[in-house]
């Protein structure tokens, strides 16, 4: 295999890029340091007609062991025409591969997984809002700032075939590209997007793979998405065909926003996209959202998503032929129009189908003012609904609606409850839910993942009507079985995000499941063990802790009890023997070699003392510094924790713009060395004792700085802080360094 060497002596970060002309060109070692523009790639392949096979050629930015926030440049700029670019491996940039007007360009059986991805500050127990996307603008490719396996522009008549996108935050990111073909590819294990599309039209897209696409989710705690996506579709992007894709695990399934454009003036839309039997499951959010446009969603399988559908504003739509299964609304649609919802089944969702409209539309919204936004002329004809546990039907504030046809089985059609009796469904044992599509029954392992595989099977050989079919796009040749398989673990149970993204089960975890805190001050923690076949076994922890078990394998629960005064700083650590693994950076371990992995729990409450100030241009603290802070606070509050996320006013009553704070507390911890963490929208002060360690005092989006402390034990901290407008932030925290 050919490998692109990362060797301690670099080249230039301005040194020449690779050009490849020809095959003859074709490189066999080198090395590259990534540069940070991404105008100045590692290699450029330039030419016409041109069909390279790299076999197996890798090409590295940084390091592997390089955590992913660390990566940057770019690793392949394409120039030129009907470019065939075949088995490239590109990994540790920022943006894997870009091109800009390479029409017929093909990127078949490539990979470009374990670049560019954001460390998350959200965690298990809190979301943190700075964690959320925004897609809304592109036209001067304001996506790059996300990074990419593999970003297009104005690249007609493409193909993607059989490649690989995974370990990163975006996958194949579209703009202006009209006539492609998409399939048999991988894009799954992203923390954003797997598939974006940004005034593209009349692309295929088949036969993929775009599993775990999330961020923004917590099991039972929070379900936000954050706007990560499986497949976004923004701006105008019209006549694209999704048909036998698996999307499952999304932030949302399939995302589709009209577009800026169309809210100024009302026109337009990502219209006319047809949405054929694919799987969009298991989304904290909604499995398709489509706004502000006219689409058909046909013989499609939405399970235990907080809303199957979320449909609003949009109009002229086709809902038919599909199976709805345990979602907290199968559909939800405000302010529809002329939206036919036509022979679907609706088995145990929270509610079936809600339609309404607001009171009042923004008369300053440009939309509203264009477009007529009533809820109005919708059908909803010839569906079953089988054991919803509230209501099956909502329609209010709606004019016109036609209801008829429906069959209600085990439930009353309108407002009433199930029958609490009905447990099993055509021998599909259910799990319950509640209005956010949260499994709320209880079920064990093997049941919950037995329901999803069950009702998979009978999507699967469900019997198309004639009016469905006629619909359904033409099948290829060597397209692949791109649903989950059966032995999958999937379900909202199995999204698991931690500071990197999605977990991928391809390393071994020890994933939390319950904490109990005992009344005497102890703690007991119930760990499911997850990752490649393989073993596991105890090798140490703090002092005191005990474990149900010292060996096992993959798999297992495990119970771990925590003494008194131990609760909120312990550990242990397990070593994993089995299959090959793959760390959350792309690093491999052999198979049979050990690696260790651990958990921890570390909290660290200070009591904050948080003081409120206004300022003007008069006392500007970017301007005076500290002298904000002599006069007197306009408000004062007390919190165990420093975690704060402002959408508007600062506290009731007080400012959105333009306010500093000042948090002052103690560390009393026992001596030792720590990381101290703080996440800041705009500017930061930290003083620790009679020493600054963090001094950013700037605008600036959400941002984390860190510095390593040798606490004695008893040191003061005062965190100084200031917002100029727009969301703010401000996030302390504390760790021992081991």
């Amino acid at each position: 295999m050919w490998a692109l060497a990362f060797l301690s002596q670099m080249v230039a970060a301005d040194a020449t890029p690779i050009l490849i002309e020809s095959e003859k060109d074709l490189p066999r070692s080198g090395q590259v340091a990534p540069s940070p523009s991404l105008d100045q790639p590692a290699l450029v392949i330039r030419g016409k007609d041109l069909v390279l096979d790299f076999k197996g050629f890798t090409l590295r930015g940084s390091p592997a062991t390089a955590e992913p926030d660390q990566r940057q440049g770019l690793g392949v700029r394409v120039e030129g025409e009907n470019i065939t670019i075949k088995n490239l491996r590109v990994h540790g940039y920022k943006v894997g591969l870009r091109a800009e007007n390479v029409p017929g360009l093909r990127i078949i059986d490539s990979d470009f997984s374990y670049n560019w991805k954001q460390r998350l500050k959200s965690d298990l127990e809190r979301e943190d809002l700075s964690d959320w996307m925004s897609f809304h603008q592109n036209e001067k490719d304001e996506w790059l700032r996300f990074g990419a396996g593999i970003y297009l522009r104005g690249c007609d008549k493409f193909e993607v075939k059989g490649t690989r996108i995974t370990g990163g935050q975006c996958g194949l990111m579209l703009t202006r590209c009209d006539n492609g073909l998409i399939w048999n590819n991988n894009f799954s294990f992203l923390s954003a997007v797997g598939l974006g599309l940004y005034r593209s039209r009349e692309n295929r897209v088949l036969y993929n793979q775009i599993d775990w696409c999330v961020r923004g989710y917590s099991h039972g705690v929070y379900n936000r998405g954050q706007d990560s996506t499986g497949i976004l579709i923004y701006e105008q992007s019209h006549r694209n065909v999704f048909a036998y894709n698996s999307v499952t695990h999304g932030g949302d399934g399939f995302f589709l926003w009209a577009g800026q454009s169309t809210m100024d003036s009302g026109k337009g839309g990502c219209n006319d996209n047809l949405l054929y039997m694919n799987d969009w499951s298991h989304a904290p959010t909604n499995g398709i959202e489509a706004t502000f446009s006219r689409n058909s969603f046909v013989r499609n399988l939405v399970m235990e998503c907080w809303h199957g559908i979320w449909g609003g504003f949009s109009y002229d739509s086709l809902v038919k032929g599909n199976l709805f299964a345990w979602n907290g609304q199968a559909i939800a649609w405000e302010h529809g129009q002329n939206n036919q919802i036509v022979g679907n089944r609706f088995i145990g969702d929270h509610e079936g189908v809600v339609l309404w409209q607001n009171d009042r539309v923004d008369p300053n919204w440009g939309y509203g003012r264009f477009r007529d936004t009533r809820n109005r002329d919708n059908a909803i004809t010839d569906n079953l609904f089988r054991g919803t546990s509230t209501q099956a039907l909502s329609v209010k504030k709606s004019e016109n609606t036609l209801v008829r046809g429906n069959t209600f089985d085990r439930v009353r059609s309108l407002g009433e409850p199930a029958d609490e009796k009905a447990t099993k469904i055509e021998g599909v044992l259910p799990p319950r839910v509640d209005k956010n599509g949260v499994e709320i029954g209880g079920l064990s392992r093997a049941d919950y993942l037995r329901a999803f595989e069950d009702l998979t099977r009978e999507f699967l050989k469900m019997e198309p009507t004639p009016e469905v079919r006629k619909l359904a796009p033409a099948r290829m040749r060597g397209g692949q079985s791109a649903f989950l398989p059966p032995g999958t673990l999937r379900g909202r149970r199995y999204i698991l995000v931690d500071e990197w993204g999605p977990y991928d089960f391809r390393s071994p975890r020890a994933w939390p499941r319950a904490l109990e805190a005992e009344p005497d001050g102890s703690l007991r923690v119930r760990l499911e063990t997850l990752g490649p076949k393989g073993r596991w076994r105890f090798v140490a922890g703090t002092e005191g802790v005990e474990l149900s078990a010292q060996t096992g394998v993959i798999g297992d629960e495990l119970e771990v009890s925590v003494p008194r005064g131990k609760a909120n700083d312990f550990w242990i650590e397990l070593e994993y023997v089995g299959t090959e693994s793959t760390d959350y950076r792309g690093v491999v371990t052999p198979a049979g070699q050990a690696v260790r992995f651990r958990f921890s729990r570390e909290r660290f409450p200070i009591d904050w003392e948080v003081r409120y100030y206004p300022w003007s241009e008069a006392n500007d603290p970017r301007q005076i510094g500290a002298e904000v802070f002599d006069q007197e606070p306009i408000f004062t509050e007390k919190l165990t924790e420093l975690n704060k996320n402002w959408w508007g006013a600062a506290f009731a009553g007080g400012p959105s713009e333009r306010f500093a704070t000042l948090s002052t507390g103690r560390l009393d911890f026992p001596a030792g060395k720590y990381r101290l963490e703080v996440t800041t929208d705009d500017g930061v002060r930290v003083t620790v004792g009679d020493q600054v360690v963090i001094e950013e005092w700037k605008y600036q989006g959400p941002t984390t700085y860190s510095a390593e402390l040798e606490l004695k034990g008893g040191e003061p901290i005062r965190v100084e802080h200031f917002e100029i407008d727009g969301f703010a932030c401000l996030k302390v925290s504390l760790r021992p360094i081991r």
